[in-house]
């Protein structure tokens, strides 16, 4: 039987949760999910009132379990002070394993467990910004880092082509979309024909082909930026009023609500450009969702998370594009502060913003038409 290798992310061991010090608790916000094991523990504890908390979901035919709350509100398991009330009764292993995890995320692979964490904890984009080369996988055997996983060799040419230098971060992710689009349109795919295909996308010329290609569609600007501009409105709608979320969207939503567009474009140029020198921290951000979140081996499954990914990025870029409009300038601590939270908004409540997307394009992948007209611009 082959060894399994253990692959931790940069900084990984240098996370250190700041509990009360941290101005974005983990209780609030996003759903939490309760695993099986939890479950059936509380279950089977008939002196505590915890399942009366809880609420079960049927998906695709399984039971999931879920704190029982609204995405935007608090956990009711927490006290008048903020304080979780399973730690004080029952001590830390009495929780789920997502709150006794986070921010760190565990994924089993045949052939190894990767450690990586998530940029919905401010103390992780805090060592996103320390680091000065690109964010990575590392093997603590020193091992090959080579895998027969069809899902690691997919997600390997993702970062190969996030991590190619001088083009721009917006195109890189429109190519790496449009690869896994092609791959879930020929999902009979033979592993040979896959791993022929996902090649061409390693070779640079190839890559910037496409990207020549996408420079030849004409945006309207005005267009694109209204366009963004309603869906950050319909997007942030449950969630401006969330107590850790307050401070950073209330005023840059009322001043979407009431922008002219055409001036509002206007600044989008000079804004792109400056958003642009922060693009190595916001590109090692996009790779380290990708190495946690792109992992499953349905495809379709695949270009959802990444999906995911690119609306974080999107919405990040006009927050931070509407708070340039207010301010005349981009601070760095709004960029993490937002990376928070649309880490959460988005990526944390994935159900829910599949939901929206289905509900509002009539599917649950968006197609690459859209995308671009809201990503290029």
């Amino acid at each position: 039987m082959n060894k399994i290798d253990t692959l931790k992310i940069s900084n990984y061991d240098k996370f250190k949760c700041t509990a009360d010090k941290c101005k974005f608790t983990c209780c609030e916000g996003w759903d939490i999910s309760v695993d099986d094991n939890t479950y059936k523990n509380w279950k089977k504890d008939k002196s505590n009132n915890i399942l009366n908390n809880v609420k079960i979901k049927r998906y695709e035919g399984k039971d999931e379990y879920f704190i029982n709350k609204k995405t935007n509100e608090a956990c009711p398991l927490l006290d008048s002070h903020g304080l979780c009330n399973i730690v004080k009764d029952h001590g830390e292993n009495y929780l789920s394993l997502t709150c006794q995890m986070f921010p760190r995320i565990e994924n089993i692979f045949e052939d190894r467990i990767e450690l990586s964490l998530s940029c919905s904890c401010p103390e992780v984009l805090e060592l996103i910004g320390s680091e000065t080369g690109k964010i990575n996988m590392t093997s603590e055997s020193h091992n090959n880092l080579e895998s027969n996983a069809l899902e690691i060799k997919v997600r390997e040419t993702i970062i190969n082509i996030m991590q190619q230098e001088n083009f721009l971060l917006e195109n890189k992710l429109i190519i790496s979309f449009q690869m896994l689009s092609t791959i879930l349109e020929n999902e009979n795919l033979g592993e040979h024909a896959l791993l022929k295909e996902l090649e061409k996308y390693k070779n640079s010329n190839y890559v910037k082909e496409l990207i020549d290609m996408y420079k030849g569609i004409k945006i309207n600007t005005n267009d694109s930026v209204e366009e963004v501009n309603n869906l950050f409105l319909d997007i942030i709608e449950n969630y401006k009023e969330v107590s850790i979320f307050n401070i950073l969207l209330k005023d840059i939503a009322n001043f979407a609500e009431n922008a002219k567009i055409k001036k509002l474009s206007s600044k989008w140029n000079d804004y792109k450009s400056l958003f642009e020198r922060y693009n190595d921290f916001v590109e090692n951000c996009i790779i380290s969702k990708i190495f946690s979140n792109c992992i499953s081996d349905d495809i379709e499954e695949m270009i959802i998370s990444f999906q995911m990914i690119i609306l974080e990025y999107l919405l990040l870029r006009y927050s931070l594009f509407l708070k340039y409009c207010m301010e005349n300038k981009i601070d760095e601590e709004d960029i993490k502060n937002y990376t928070v939270a649309f880490s959460r908004i988005i990526g944390n409540n994935t159900d829910a913003m599949i939901e929206f997307i289905r509900d509002g394009f009539g599917d649950d992948i968006l197609e690459i038409g859209y995308l671009c007209f809201i990503t290029l611009v």
